[in-house]
């Protein structure tokens, strides 16, 4: 007996295969793309890690305007640091560009070769490879430096410079201006000193907590501010860098993952209708197998088998797809602007687990509730394909304004209310999963077109201290301060910019700082979106280094694209860093300032850089939202492709009846057809607005690695997009049926009416 079910497979596959072969192709496209940006970003990641523990990387960096011992450092900050002296100077190569040459370490930041070796001799220089790119220069090429011609002996990377920002606060990294290198230290020792960086590295010798290493960070400053020799000093967690991979490698993950989980509550839904079609369409051949004789569990047994094999093949094929070679879409986004070392595999147990036993886990369940319920009929009620009880139309005279077409539509979707309740379902989630690819393209194209406008002004310079010359200062620039503070976010401490506003502030005049207490603070609405504030609320904000913590009431909310800010007044701020009445460490200014000692400047902002550095920032997902957007809308044509054959194929015996009757197929057409159309459409655009609501719900929690924020919107032509999709997809499945059903014998069809 298990022989005949057996043999029956086959065809019962092959009769399916339009059904079985929407849902493989769909579990294949969910879980390539999900396994493939999880796999490729936690390789990296893992590359990341290994090289932050082999290669030692900091813990901080500061720089001194004179050179120390690194003993002396030892005695005046303690012997809870290690220390290494790395001491550069920045370069001009011949054709413009500025390398920054480091000396060999050998303790913290080491570098790590990608090819070739470091320098042998004062003639060679070892590049990294992300300049040495972006010049054409390999292995062996000759490049020159300071006039000197030297030969490329490595293509290296460096630790601390896994994105090569020249300065911390720069928001474009730009290869074809910027790059670091290693040179021979007897090269380095003929550079002169005056152009000379001279910063150290440190490390702690001992594991310590948050707070003992805020305040271990602070006694640097306080012991080296005090002795006057301080420049510049940055802790890990504020060094971009390297944090900027960080956040990019959570970015994806946060993405796909949620990507990931729509999916598979779509890939559960379809499993549940299929259950339904399947046993609906079955139902009588199932009678007639109990009436034989046949045990329940193996018929169970019979209907489970297509299912979990097609979905544990597709799952396979996506697994192998993913770790064969498209892993390498996400990883080439990344290791075009980062340098890291080749990926290392990293299979996180508990996500794969969740990508291949979630499907099957759902086609068994959903077909043991489904088929195990129903097998309680008795053989006859199955034969009888009387599985349940079907009412009429109630009060069907009063209809009879509505005119025999459309009375017959109302019948005919009354008595599939089932299958259209699912239509209905399955329309709104395959439009999600098609908005959250075709929106997360148009929100980055309104953050990039928004963010040049959004900047303060022309120029942004952010300083290391005062101006010991203010003179150079045109009459439009104004001097504000701004400081880095954190706030508690989902676990993790959220940096925050807090800008103090001079009084009578040109640039920031729409942002009224003069009427506030000691205690109340103006936020800019990025801030409010991403943590979910709101006016009045209070929030706890700190300084890790001066150890200020501040619970401030949220006084106003005012519209600030460029980030998370928190605005207050320039005395308040000041005070609050234990700095002087007349401190500032930023201008605005609306012309560039030429005189400005550039010792003293930190980094350069302008409407430009800000402009470049998202339409950088959208490069680097460019992968993740074509791949998104393809595949959300591929997922959305399958889906709707399936369920209105599920509900067409409901009623193909009816019609076929109607043409025994002398319907021409313009009249079955009218008959049954439009009504799914109609539905279809209405539902896809009803729904916009729902599921519009809903993505934006959760898109804070998707952007939650960013330290920035940007709105999850959707333009026009994005909804008009998902409309022409549904109509599109329903219009070509219903004229696929119409073929279908001319092609229907009327004989059978008679035979097999019950």
């Amino acid at each position: 007996m298990k022989i005949v079910l057996r043999k029956r497979l086959p065809r019962f596959l092959r009769r399916n295969i339009g059904i079985y072969g929407g849902i493989a192709l769909f579990i294949i496209l969910m879980i390539c793309l999900s396994a493939a940006y999880v796999v490729g970003n936690q390789g990296i990641r893992a590359a990341f890690h290994k090289i932050e523990d082999e290669n030692r990387l900091e813990d901080g960096f500061f720089a001194i305007s004179s050179p120390m011992d690194t003993t002396e450092l030892s005695v005046l900050l303690g012997d809870s640091f290690e220390f290494e002296y790395q001491p550069y100077v920045d370069l001009l190569s011949s054709d413009g560009s500025e390398v920054r040459v480091f000396q060999m370490r050998h303790s913290i930041d080491i570098p790590f070769v990608l090819e070739g070796s470091f320098p042998d001799s004062d003639k060679e220089i070892a590049l990294d490879r992300l300049y040495a790119e972006s010049h054409g220069l390999k292995l062996g090429d000759h490049l020159q430096v300071r006039s000197e011609d030297m030969e490329v002996s490595g293509i290296i990377g460096l630790p601390e410079y896994i994105v090569s920002f020249k300065e911390l606060g720069d928001l474009l990294a730009d290869r074809e201006v910027f790059g670091v290198a290693i040179v021979s230290n007897g090269f380095f020792s003929t550079l002169n000193e005056e152009k000379m960086t001279y910063q150290y590295a440190y490390k702690f010798r001992n594991e310590l907590t948050e707070e003992e290493v805020n305040q271990k960070n602070r006694d640097i400053i306080k012991k080296l501010g005090d002795k006057g020799i301080l420049t510049e000093f940055c802790a890990i967690g504020d060094n971009n860098r390297v944090n900027n991979l960080i956040s990019k490698l959570e970015l994806n993950i946060n993405m796909s993952t949620y990507f990931m989980v729509l999916s598979m509550v779509i890939v559960a839904f379809l499993f549940a209708l299929v259950s339904v079609h399947t046993f609906e369409d079955e139902c009588s051949f199932v009678g007639v197998l109990i009436a034989t004789g046949y045990k329940k569990k193996n018929i169970l047994r019979h209907y489970l088998t297509i299912p979990v094999l097609v979905t544990l093949v597709s799952t396979a094929i996506g697994l192998l797809l993913a770790l064969a070679f498209v892993y390498k879409i996400p990883t080439k986004s990344i290791l075009d602007y980062y340098v890291v070392p080749k990926m290392l595999y990293t299979i996180d147990p508990a996500r794969m687990a969740l990508m291949i036993g979630f499907p099957i886990a759902a086609v068994s369940l959903i077909n043991l509730i489904v088929f195990g319920r129903k097998l309680n009929l008795t053989p006859l009620r199955l034969i009888r394909r009387d599985t349940k009880k079907e009412k009429r139309v109630k009060n069907a005279h009063e209809m009879k304004k509505l005119g025999f077409l459309n009375r017959f539509r109302v019948r005919t979707v009354v008595r599939s209310k089932g299958q259209y309740i699912s239509l209905i379902i399955g329309v709104f989630l395959a439009g999600l999963l098609c908005m959250f690819g075709l929106g997360m393209r148009s929100s980055f194209d309104r953050y990039i077109d928004s963010l040049p406008d959004s900047a303060v002004s022309e120029y942004q310079y952010v300083l290391k201290s005062p101006l010991p010359d203010e003179s150079v200062l045109p009459s439009e620039a104004e001097k504000d301060t701004i400081s880095t503070y954190e706030t508690a976010y989902k676990g993790r401490m959220l940096p925050v910019n807090v800008l103090g506003i001079s009084s009578g502030s040109k640039y920031l005049n729409n942002i009224d700082v003069s009427l506030l207490s000691e205690d109340e603070i103006i936020i800019s609405d990025i801030m409010a979106a991403k943590l979910g504030i709101h006016k009045g609320d209070t929030i706890e904000i700190e300084n890790k280094l001066t150890l200020h913590k501040w619970d401030a009431k949220v006084a106003d909310i005012v519209d600030f694209e460029l980030g998370v800010y928190v605005f207050t007044t320039q005395e308040s701020l000041n005070s609050y860093l234990e700095k002087d009445e007349g401190y500032y460490n930023t201008v605005f200014s609306d012309n560039e300032i030429p005189g400005i000692d550039e010792r003293f400047v930190s980094t350069v902002m302008t409407k430009e850089k800000v402009a470049d550095s998202a339409k950088q920032m959208k490069t680097l997902m460019a992968s993740l939202i074509v791949l998104l957007t393809a595949v959300g809308i591929i997922c959305y044509v399958i889906v709707m492709f399936m369920l209105t054959k599920m509900v067409i194929d409901k009623n193909a015996l009816n019609i076929s009846l109607l043409k025994v009757f002398g319907y021409r197929n313009k009249e079955v057409n009218r008959l049954y057809l439009s009504q799914t159309q109609w539905i279809i459409i209405l539902s896809v655009i009803l729904f916009l607005p729902l599921q519009y609501f809903l993505i934006g719900k959760i898109w804070p929690d998707m952007l939650k690695s960013m330290s920035g924020f940007f709105y999850f919107r959707v333009t026009p032509l994005v909804f008009a997009i998902i409309v022409v999709l549904g109509a599109a997809t329903c219009l070509i499945t219903n004229a696929i049926h119409v073929k279908h059903v001319r092609k229907i014998d009327m004989t059978e069809a008679l035979k097999n009416r019950e």
